[in-house]
């Protein structure tokens, strides 16, 4: 085993978290390395084999095996986990490589969902919460903390829309295009979103019978030749339709590989591993100083020491390494899991083609009259029994490839023979299918752990997941399915079907929680910061951080966090003895 050169900070997966602040303190002068266990895909890896569906959505040529990568699911504490797939990139630049592009801002309530609703509702509405188990916290950070950094990952990365609020100002460019909910930013996004489509402007017009505010939603997909602050150069999308599950062929859909990549690497600091498997954090006294990894090309095991550690994989794998690796943050290390589940919505048109079959995903339009509290009145006038806190984003999501689609068919048509291909000959192209990204909470009984039935080739536990859909995410799902049929029947849907019932996954791409931040380290494994608690030179990064999830993706806020990390230890905020003395 080869003990390697010191280095000041070790990234340990490089993905949307790992992004940021390989580029700032590389920048500052720190040396930096980053640890990925995916292989090195470039542009070239892509173009023109982007342009199979086949191998990229169907095979997950990108997604590493059950083998490679085990994690299992129950939704039961009595019953035994069972091994599931899973479906987050394994490559340089992680789930940013294959993810839709869709880039929100979290709202300024999303930072402090408990005080919300405690100031919103009674206690008799809230009691239900207590009975499964819920445990919200507010974040340890506000949304006017993160805003400077939100910035600053829309003009990096690169992220288009349209504003709806400038310094308080409603809807200030356009007043048919900006989101009249989102908190106030202080500037314009660096350029424009993707533009509508059939999709889109059948779903807009049927948000607008209704009464309703759509809105083109902000994508991380360079609509022009755009150059960031750093003098990255990226082209303009070229509008394909194979974007989602895909790398993009020309780099104009943002990731870290693509947006922060170049900017690390010119410093002369950073230094890329691919194929780089952590097994453990070694750690003494309170403190990491070693990673073991493993080359998966040659097999050889090395050890990586450093002065500080980040942890930037996904986050059932931050958890599962920090547990193997014997720190359980007095517990608190895999608690309050939280991943969506809700309704499926789809409608056929029998006056009009939809054309799914053109486009990128997040060419989509959207709306937030039912997300977060903003729909407070309508909930008041709820019975008990049909009130739920938090809400749901509705969206007209494109991209339908042929198989894609496939499966996409009302109940009475087979899945196969010959009705099933009259169907689809008749309705491939007239077919929409709603994005319904509703807000979960967290549970006591929500959490990943290592499993102790099944284990990776290198005889690492599989990370468990445990997840259960409790009363607010079951009434919830009925009033969101509601919603987005009357949506899809306002605009001349000829049929319409679906599923008002949630159905708990491991994974489904909004993965959070399990090291969530907070200010008492009875109730968070991390400070405000995404220190650990426990082992001070031990920064996270990623979705595990997030105490409460939103309505909205997480990719944006995601990366922002990591540039809020990194300002703090390059602004001397951070002990790296002791996790509670920071400022």
């Amino acid at each position: 085993m080869a003990v390697l050169p010191k280095k000041d900070v070790v990234i340990i997966g490089y993905g949307a978290a790992g992004g940021p602040i390989s580029v700032e303190l590389s920048k500052a002068g720190y040396s930096v390395v980053a640890l990925e266990r995916g292989e090195h895909r470039t542009l070239a890896d892509f173009a023109p084999k982007a342009f199979d569906t086949l191998r990229w959505v169907t095979r997950r040529e990108m997604v590493p095996t059950i083998e490679e990568m085990p994690l299992t699911f129950r939704s039961d504490l009595n019953e035994k986990a069972t091994p599931v797939p899973y479906i987050m990139a394994n490559t340089v630049g992680g789930a940013s490589v294959h993810w839709s592009g869709q880039s929100w801002r979290y709202y300024e309530e999303d930072f402090r969902v408990k005080s919300t609703i405690e100031e919103l509702y009674s206690s008799e509405q809230l009691a239900y919460l207590e009975e499964d188990g819920a445990n919200i916290q507010d974040w340890p950070i506000t949304y006017d903390d993160l805003e400077p950094y939100y910035e600053k990952t829309e003009y990096h990365v690169g992220v288009g829309g349209w504003p709806g609020n400038i310094q308080g100002e409603i809807r200030p460019v356009d007043p048919e295009e900006g989101n009249p909910f989102e908190a106030p930013r202080q500037r314009d996004f660096p350029f424009r979103p993707l533009r509508d489509n059939a999709t889109d402007i059948t779903f807009r017009e049927g948000a607008l019978n209704l009464g309703l505010n759509p809105f083109h939603v902000p994508t991380a997909i360079t609509t022009e030749a755009y150059t960031n602050p750093d003098g990255v150069e990226r082209a303009a999308c070229s509008y394909c339709p194979f974007c989602t599950s895909h790398g993009c062929w020309n780099g104009s859909k943002s990731d870290t590989r693509v947006s922060l990549l170049p900017t690390a690497e010119a410093t002369g600091n950073f230094e890329l591993r691919s194929n780089s498997h952590v097994l453990r954090i070694n750690h003494e006294n309170g403190r990491a100083v070693s990673v073991d990894y493993i080359d998966l090309i040659t097999g050889e095991q090395h050890t990586q020491p450093g002065e500080m550690f980040y942890l930037g994989a996904y986050s059932f794998q931050n958890v599962r390494l920090l547990l193997y690796s014997g720190i359980t943050g007095g517990g608190q290390v895999g608690k309050y899991f939280i991943n969506r589940s809700g309704p499926s919505v789809h409608a056929i048109f029998d006056d009009r083609y939809l054309n799914g079959y053109a486009g990128p995903a997040v060419q989509r339009q959207g709306l937030d009259d039912y997300n977060g509290e903003n729909n407070v009145d309508e909930k008041l006038q709820m019975s008990l029994d049909d009130f739920f806190v938090r809400g749901a984003f509705i969206g007209s999501p494109s991209q339908r490839n042929p198989l894609q689609t496939y499966g996409a068919r009302p109940p009475e048509v087979p899945s196969w023979g010959v009705a099933y291909k009259e169907y689809f000959t008749e309705n491939l192209n007239r077919y929409i299918g709603l994005q319904l990204l509703q807000e979960p909470l967290p549970y006591e009984t929500s959490y990943i752990d290592l499993d102790p039935n099944y284990t990776d080739k290198f005889g690492v536990p599989a990370a468990r997941v445990q997840r259960q859909a409790k009363q607010n995410e079951i009434r919830m799902s009925r009033y969101i399915y509601q919603k987005g049929v009357e949506i899809l029947e306002a605009a001349g849907a000829a049929r319409v079907w679906g599923s008002d019932t949630p159905r708990p996954s491991a994974t489904m791409t909004h993965d959070l929680g399990g090291l969530r931040m907070g200010s008492d380290p009875s109730m968070s494994a991390t400070n405000r910061y995404g220190q650990l608690w426990e082992v001070p030179n031990i920064l996270v990064g990623g979705g595990a951080l997030a105490p409460t999830m939103s309505g909205h993706n997480p990719t944006e806020t995601i990366w922002t966090l990591s540039y809020w990390t990194s300002a703090a230890v390059l602004e001397g905020k951070l002990d790296l003895e002791d996790s509670q003395a920071f400022s």
